[in-house]
Order: structure tokens, then sequence, then C-alpha cells
């Protein structure tokens, strides 16, 4: 995305009425914003303008920190309740920070009574990092389970990916979790599927199949509804998304790919092109947060956190697509 240069006053007051946050934004944004966590393995980064940090989650310490402009770090959550964080949000309208928790098998509380079962989110008070809520999303059906990537309406409304069950989980704004959507384009059970999700203000979310690289249409008024997005390649290894407007999604692939992708949609997203890509600087790109117009994708380095003989990392970071 190309930031726009703040040129004169008079500019500046009519950026301000259309974005509240648009004043904070400086002229331009650094091409990569390098960072250092202790073998933290962020797997997701989400903008704040409030905080203007970055939060980041933590798949082996299941901690949540926050990174600066200047790439320091700093811990912001810590809570026993947490195995692994993976997806995470700052709903700053919201003053609320939406994590996601799993157990895949790699963080510091691993256990057997929680790897492969674990399908929590945890929602935080953005100012304090307090604990406002917890969902044990796992517990609304039998099986396999790995809360990943979360989404929130302008309602706040808020939709979670499970990618080891074909689900779609949905946390009300009255606080109530259910199963929102079941489909066997989801997948089976088998494998590593749902990843990244996307909410559209047309009345849809847009979730990735991480490992057939598919994406999906699904209704939110019949989430029975759903349909697959034509596009114009394969998305392997689709993980991290985020809906810059209701025609331009940028889509996260890693599993080997490691690049960045734009995708364009003129028909409602019944398909869609991929119009511009970006390799990553480091391994495995996880997630794409938004701030200002610049998109930065972060490089989590997560496979060598899984690959037994790799020598574990602690530097990160965020690449501007």
């Amino acid at each position: 995305m190309i930031i726009r240069s703040i040129l004169a006053s008079v500019a500046t007051s009519a950026m301000l009425s259309c974005s509240a946050a648009a004043f904070a934004e400086p002229i331009s944004h650094p091409p990569q914003i390098a960072f250092t966590a202790n073998v933290t393995y962020p797997e997701t980064a989400s903008w704040s303008a409030k905080h203007r940090a970055f939060f980041v989650s933590s798949v082996r310490h299941g901690t949540v920190g926050k990174v600066t402009l200047d790439g320091k770090y700093m811990p912001f959550v810590a809570d026993d309740k947490l195995v692994s964080t993976v997806g995470l949000l700052a709903d700053d309208a919201h003053n609320t920070l939406w994590v996601t928790n799993s157990d895949p098998g790699a963080g510091d509380r691993t256990n057997a009574a929680t790897q492969g079962k674990l399908a929590g989110v945890a929602a935080y008070d953005e100012t304090t990092g307090e604990r406002r809520a917890y969902y044990d999303l796992g517990s609304l059906s039998p099986g396999s389970h790995f809360a990943n990537d979360v989404s929130v309406d302008d309602a706040g409304n808020v939709y979670v990916t499970d990618s080891f069950s074909p689900t779609i989980f949905r946390i009300g704004s009255d606080g109530k979790a259910s199963i929102f959507a079941q489909n066997v384009l989801f997948g089976e059970g088998n494998g590593f599927n749902l990843n990244g999700i996307a909410w559209h203000n047309d009345g849809f979310l847009i979730v990735g199949r991480y490992n057939s690289g598919e994406l999906f249409r699904v209704n939110i008024a019949d989430p029975t509804k759903v349909d697959k997005v034509e596009v114009s390649e394969v998305l392997k290894g689709a993980d991290g998304f985020r809906l810059v407007d209701n025609q331009h999604l940028v889509v996260v692939q890693n599993l080997g790919v490691d690049r960045t992708v734009e995708l364009v949609s003129t028909d409602g997203w019944k398909s869609a092109k991929v119009v511009r890509q970006l390799k990553s600087v480091m391994s495995m790109p996880s997630s794409a947060t938004q701030m200002g117009k610049d998109v930065y994708v972060l490089n989590s380095r997560i496979d060598t956190l899984f690959d037994p003989k790799a020598t574990k990392v602690s530097d990160f970071v965020l690449q501007k697509f």
C-alpha cells in the first residue's frame, strides 16, 4: 500500500475529517521494523493506532507483547490460562484485545490434556491488559481443535477459525459463544485447514483453507451458504488476511511459498485476481496488519520452532508490503 504524505494544512484537515487516526501517521514508515523477543515466536501482529504499537502473540510463551515503531519489544499480557497465543486483534473501537489460545505442542505450557484440543479466546482491556472474559470454544463441539485467526465486525461480534475442526465460531457482542458455521468445504477434521479470516461489510466473511489454498465466502445472515472464491491461482499456505477495502485483500502465504499477495475482486468476491506479490525477507510470514495506508507482514520464523534440528531464534521482522 502507498502511504499518502501530509503536504499541507488544508490537505491535513481533509484527511482528518475522513479518518480520526490519520493525524497520528508519520510522513513515511520504514520498509522493515526488526525486533528482538526472546524465543517468542509471534504468529500474529496487530497494529493499534491508539497505542502507536503492534501487539504480537507468542506460540512459545503464550504471552502478548507490544512492538513500537523503533523496534522495541515490551511485555503486555502474561496469563497462566494461555498456552500458545496465535491470532490476535486490537479492536481500538471497543478498547479490546482479542487473543486466540491453542496448543500445537511447542509452548512452554503444552500438556497432554490440551495439545491438539484447545480452542480458547480471551478478551483483554486494550489499555490495562486485564482479562475481561475467556471463552472455551472447544467445549462447543467434540474432537480436535486449534483456535487460529480472529476477525471483528463493526457491531463487536467476533469470528474465529478452527484449523483442526471445520468450524467457524462466533462470540456475539452480548458475550455468548456459539458455533457459527460448519461445512465440509472447510475440511473434514484432517490436516491443518481453516486459517485466515476477514469480515466484509457487505455481509459475509472471507476465509482461507491453509492446506488446499482455497478461499471461501461465508454468508453472515445464513452461514450455511458457503461459496468458493474463484482465485486466479491456488494460494497454498494461505495464512493471515488483511482486508484493505471492499475490493482489496492481502493474503500472507507460507508453507514454503513465503510471500504476500494482493487480491482484487470486482464482483463482490465471487472471484479474485492476484495483482501484486512480494517475497518475505525471513521465513514463515504469518500475518498482515494495517498501519495507516501501509500493510506490514510479520515474518514469524515459526518453521524453526517446530524443526527439532533448527537453532531457535529471537529476531523477527515486520516487513512493509
